[in-house]
């Protein structure tokens, strides 16, 4: 697994969002459904456009508030006006570790997910943060299939 660690100031994102369960197995069918329907409209063109501040391109952002608040985002790192029917959040300052990708995106990404839970954190002295978990994709006219990607993670070092 190729990947970095970087230290990044607080990022604020602004796009759309949906709703997740607590079940991870719906949301694994309920974020691609919400993405082929974001894909055709004119909302994702608005977020692509807003795409000004890093991590540069188009970012599936899952975010974890309590059982009851699980959203996932679709979204751009700015610093534009909100606009009407979007919301902004505010990511905190964090160390993230960031997973690169070459592939297929939704299989890899995935992917990825399962192995920093399993064979990257028990080994590598860090714990994860707890805070949004941050996938971004290029940005594209239409759906892409194939291309680089990255995973960010928070992560904070392991308490002895």
């Amino acid at each position: 697994m190729l990947y970095r660690i970087e230290k990044k100031p607080a990022m604020r994102i602004v796009g759309v969002k949906t709703a997740l369960s607590d079940d991870m197995e719906l949301n694994l069918k309920s974020i691609p459904k919400f993405w082929d329907r974001i894909l055709l409209t004119e909302e994702f063109k608005t977020i692509c456009n807003l795409s000004n501040e890093n991590p540069k391109g188009i970012l599936g952002v899952s975010i974890y508030r309590n059982p009851q608040d699980i959203f996932y985002c679709i979204a751009s790192a700015s610093n534009e006006v909100v606009p009407e029917g979007m919301f902004e959040y505010e990511i905190p300052e964090s160390t993230w570790v960031v997973f690169e990708n070459d592939g297929y995106l939704k299989e890899n990404v995935q992917s990825i997910f399962r192995r920093f839970y399993t064979e990257w954190l028990p080994f590598s002295g860090y714990e994860y943060a707890g805070l949004p978990d941050i996938e971004v994709y290029p940005i594209y006219d239409k759906k892409p299939v194939i291309g680089h990607s990255e995973v960010w993670i928070a992560i904070k070092e392991e308490e002895e």
